[in-house]
């Protein structure tokens, strides 16, 4: 998910002091897996994806666009930006709770083990949601 190459570019232009007091409070302070430099990516599946720019944070919900029953798109939708200039990091971190809380919400219980996956990792098992750990081996809908 993360791009090397664009975080090894942006890297080269380095963020303004606030902006990287905010980057690593994030990194250090959210109890999920962080990947990305400048760009971070939140979770394992993605909760959050968190864009530093040189003035502003963009927070955005991972969210996929479905083509086809087997076929996606990721299109990650912002939720919201926070100006270095007038924002502050608590709104940061409320945009980054909220939009987790809204990510984990589109989650789905597998039928079979009980385990809660995102909509993606899920497939179809006889009409029913069914995560790829239960139906390894088996011909279904992803």
């Amino acid at each position: 998910m993360p791009s090397k190459l664009l975080d090894a570019l942006l890297l080269a232009m380095p963020l303004p002091a606030t902006l990287e007091s905010w980057r690593q409070h994030l990194k250090s302070q959210l109890p999920y897996p962080v990947q990305g430099a400048q760009t971070l990516f939140i979770g394992d599946p993605a909760l959050v994806i968190v864009a530093f720019q040189h003035d502003k944070v963009e927070v955005l919900l991972p969210a996929m666009e479905w083509r086809h029953h087997d076929i996606h798109t990721i299109k990650p939708r912002s939720q919201g930006v926070v100006e270095a200039s007038n924002g502050s990091l608590e709104q940061l971190m409320a945009l980054v709770e909220d939009t987790i809380a809204l990510r984990l919400k589109s989650f789905h219980e597998c039928s079979s083990c009980g385990k809660r996956c995102a909509p993606e990792l899920l497939g179809s098992l006889q009409g029913e949601p069914v995560c790829r750990d239960c139906i390894k081996g088996r011909r279904v809908l992803f």
